[in-house]
């Protein structure tokens, strides 16, 4: 009994692990309320590269379709079209007899009865494959969206905390400044604001530099301005 019981679970652990790629990449006419599922989506339906993993599945079909109707070789029918079949009036003289109408042939070699159905099966492995590759192509696509989206988020948050603190710096520097051309404060206090302000707004030129640079990365995902994105 423990021994069943153990392999049920096993089981039904196993089947649930299947993942439905539909929900990996939501189908075009699915509607989101999630911005970054919105954007996974997209990336899908806009870069080059996942239309060709499309296309190697349609491909695929393709073959597999072509290698199922070959037993259609086998059997042969050819006509014979002249004037006395055109015009059977014309044939007073019976000629036609000698020229039959159609040919109907059929060619068996024992190679097409092994050869056709492993044709079949290696095309059906190829479907397959294209699938899996396809089925792979959504998964990395997913993560490389809503990495870029994660990141794209951090940087944005940092540029906009590192434009606040160059803001409150430069003020501060303004009044240090204003002290020393009055003689409250000596050079060395001013030079050391001096440097702060400085070191602060190259944090914040930095930051704004990241910030954009991880908007255009996930802009190339996507394949449009982020903006854009309804």
């Amino acid at each position: 009994m423990k021994k069943l019981i153990f392999f049920l679970l096993i089981s039904t652990s196993a089947l649930g692990q299947y993942v439905d790629y539909n929900k990996i990449i939501l189908p075009d006419n699915a509607q989101t309320n999630d911005f970054a599922e919105k954007l996974v989506q997209i990336a899908w339906r806009n870069h080059p590269d996942n239309e060709m993993f499309r296309r190697q599945v349609n491909v695929a079909g393709y073959d597999l379709k072509k290698s199922s109707v070959e037993w259609a070789d086998v059997v042969r029918f050819t006509g014979n079209v002249n004037e006395f079949v055109l015009n059977p009036n014309a044939d007073i003289y019976s000629r036609a007899v000698f020229f039959p109408k159609y040919n109907l042939s059929a060619t068996l070699s024992l190679g097409m009865f092994f050869q056709i159905p492993y044709n079949v099966k290696q095309n059906r492995e190829r479907m397959m494959i294209a699938q899996t590759q396809l089925n792979s192509q959504k998964l990395a696509v997913r993560n490389q969206v809503l990495k870029g989206y994660n990141e794209y988020l951090m940087r944005e948050k940092m540029y906009k905390i590192q434009s606040q603190l160059a803001l409150d710096n430069e003020t501060s520097h303004k009044l240090v400044e204003q002290k020393f051309k009055n003689g409250e404060i000596t050079f060395e206090q001013y030079s050391l604001s001096l440097s702060t302000f400085s070191t602060t707004t190259l944090a914040q030129i930095e930051a704004e530099k990241d910030y954009k640079n991880a908007k255009l990365d996930l802009e190339r995902l996507i394949g449009m301005k982020l903006e854009d994105v309804r």
